[in-house]
C-alpha cells in the first residue's frame, strides 16, 4: 500500500509559512446529522485537512512541530459500543504508518501532547475549532497566518498527487467512452448521469468530484445545468456531459460533447470544431512561465476567427477582441486549478485582482503557470438567450454580431470540451485520455446504433 505523504505536505506548508518554530494544528470534519433525524449527511473530508493528513474519516486532527520536523496524527477513538455498528478501527500504529506520521495519539490527548511541545505559536485555520487545545495553548493560537501558505502548497502537486489524479482521469475517461457507446435517442439525461456514477464507483472512486452535468440540446446553454431529467428526443441534438470522478479524494473534471444521433448535424459540427480548435491550440500553448490569462485570450482569438468564418461575427478581428465580444459566447474562464477540490485553491495569489470584463470576470485563476500545477482547459461556446439579448443593447458589441446567424445556430445550445493537464518543465502532460476528434466520436457513436 502506498503511504500518504502527510509529513511532506506539512513540511511544504511550513516552508511557505517561513517561521523557525511553532506548531501547525488542523482538525478534520465531523459527522453531521439531518435535523430531527438520525440519518447522517454523506461525509466529505475538509480539503485542507485531507491535504495535510490523507485521512477521509470524521473526527480526526493532526499537528506538525516545525522545529523538530515531527508530524502527529490524532485519531478519533471508537468505543466498543460504536464498533458494533461501524466496525473495529485500525490501531494507532496502523493509522500512523498508513498516513506517513511520526506519532499517533487519540484526540482526547491533544492538549497533553501539544502542551508538552511548549509552542510559542499554534498556527491553525480561521474555521478550526481549537477547544481541544485547552486553556494553556489558547493565547498562542494564530488563526490567520496559515491559510495562504497552505493554499500555495496545495497548488504545486507532488508525484503522489499527480499519480492519483492520473488514475482519476483514467477512470473518468473510460466512463465517458462507455457513455458515448451507449447513449441513444430516447434515453433520459438521468440515465446518462446515473450510468456515469455507477461506472466510476465500480472502479473504487468514492464519489463524483462535483454534481455531474448531462445536458442535451438547449440545456447545454446552462453552464452548471444539474436537473438532468430531460429526454434525448432529437438525433439532431448533442449531449454535453461534464462529469469527473475522485480517486483518493483527488478530483478529475472532464467534459465531452457528442451527437445524440450517430453523427453531428452540420450546425453542431460547425460549433464543435471551433471549440475543439480552441482547446487544442490552448493546450499546445501551455507551459511554464506563461500567464494563464494569456491562454484565455488565445481561446478568445481562435473562437473569434471561427465565428467570423461562420458569419456569426462580423467586422475586424482586433475590434471584436478589444470589445470582448467573444465573452457573450464564452462567459466563463478557460479553466481552473484542480486538485483535492475541483475548483482548487490558489488561483488568485494575494494582491491579484479580477478583471471586470465579459468572460474574464469569471476567470478562476490569474497567475503564472509553473511546473507541477494542474489546470483544466475547458473552452466552450454557448447560445445563451439572456446574454445575447444583453449584447443587442450594447452598441459596441452588437455591431459585431449577426443576430440572424445567431438565431440559426441557437438550436446547438452549447459545446464544451475539457481536459486536465499538468504543467511540466518543458510544456504539459495531458492526464485526460478520452477521444474528442470529430471522426473519433462518430466512429464510437456508430457502436450505439448497431
Amino acid at each position: 500500500m502506498q503511504v500518504y505523504p502527510a509529513k511532506q505536505h506539512f513540511a511544504k506548508t511550513a516552508k511557505n509559512l517561513n517561521v523557525p518554530s511553532g506548531v501547525i494544528f488542523v482538525r478534520g470534519g465531523e459527522t453531521i446529522i439531518h435535523p430531527d433525524s438520525d440519518t447522517e449527511y454523506e461525509f466529505h473530508q475538509d480539503s485542507n485537512f485531507y491535504y495535510l493528513s490523507g485521512v477521509r474519516e470524521p473526527g480526526f486532527a493532526a499537528a506538525y512541530d516545525i522545529a523538530s520536523d515531527t508530524a502527529i496524527l490524532f485519531v478519533n477513538h471508537v468505543s466498543a459500543d460504536e464498533a458494533v455498528w461501524i466496525g473495529v478501527p485500525p490501531s494507532l500504529d496502523a493509522y500512523r504508518v498508513a498516513h506517513g506520521f511520526d506519532q499517533a495519539h487519540y484526540t482526547f490527548d491533544i492538549e497533553n501532547v501539544l502542551s508538552a511541545l511548549k509552542p510559542s505559536t499554534v498556527y491553525t485555520l480561521e474555521y478550526t475549532n481549537t477547544e481541544q487545545l485547552g486553556a494553556s495553548l489558547a493565547p498562542a493560537v494564530d488563526h490567520r497566518a496559515l491559510i495562504e501558505p497552505l493554499h500555495e502548497a496545495r497548488v504545486f502537486k507532488d508525484a503522489f498527487e499527480i499519480d492519483v489524479m492520473r488514475r482519476a482521469n483514467r477512470i473518468s475517461s473510460d466512463a465517458h467512452v462507455t457513455l458515448m457507446k451507449e447513449t441513444r435517442q430516447g434515453m433520459n439525461e438521468a440515465e446518462v448521469r446515473g450510468r456515469f456514477v455507477g461506472l466510476v464507483l465500480a472502479q473504487n472512486s468514492m464519489y463524483e468530484a462535483y454534481g455531474s452535468i448531462a445536458a442535451r440540446g438547449r440545456n447545454a446553454a446552462v453552464l452548471h445545468y444539474t436537473k438532468n431529467n430531460q429526454q434525448l428526443d432529437s438525433s439532431e441534438d448533442m449531449i454535453l456531459v461534464d462529469a469527473g470522478a475522485t480517486f483518493e479524494n483527488y478530483a478529475s473534471d472532464i467534459t465531452r460533447t457528442w451527437p445524440v444521433g450517430p453523427t453531428f448535424s452540420p450546425l453542431c459540427r460547425d460549433i464543435y470544431q471551433i471549440v475543439l480548435d480552441m482547446q487544442k491550440q490552448v493546450i499546445q500553448a501551455c507551459g511554464p512561465n506563461k500567464q494563464w490569462e494569456d491562454m484565455h485570450n488565445l481561446a478568445n482569438r481562435v473562437a473569434a476567427q471561427g465565428l467570423l468564418k461562420l458569419g456569426i461575427l462580423r467586422g475586424p478581428l482586433d475590434a471584436i477582441l478589444d470589445n470582448f465580444v467573444v465573452g457573450y459566447f464564452m462567459p466563463h474562464g478557460i479553466g481552473h486549478l484542480i486538485g483535492i477540490d475541483t475548483h482548487d485553491v490558489g488561483g488568485y495569489p494575494s494582491g491579484t485582482q479580477r478583471v471586470n470584463k465579459p468572460g474574464l470576470r469569471y476567470l478562476r485563476a490569474r497567475r503564472e503557470m509553473l511546473p507541477n500545477m494542474v489546470f483544466t482547459v475547458e473552452p466552450g461556446l454557448y447560445f445563451v438567450d439572456d446574454m445575447l439579448n444583453d449584447a443587442k443593447n450594447i452598441k459596441e458589441v452588437a455591431q459585431y454580431i449577426d443576430f440572424d446567424k445567431v438565431a440559426e445556430y441557437r438550436c446547438v445550445g452549447g459545446v464544451r470540451i475539457e481536459d486536465n493537464i499538468v504543467i511540466t518543465e518543458t510544456g504539459y502532460d495531458n492526464l485526460t485520455v478520452c477521444p474528442k476528434e470529430v471522426d473519433e466520436l462518430e466512429s464510437i457513436r456508430a457502436v450505439a446504433y448497431k
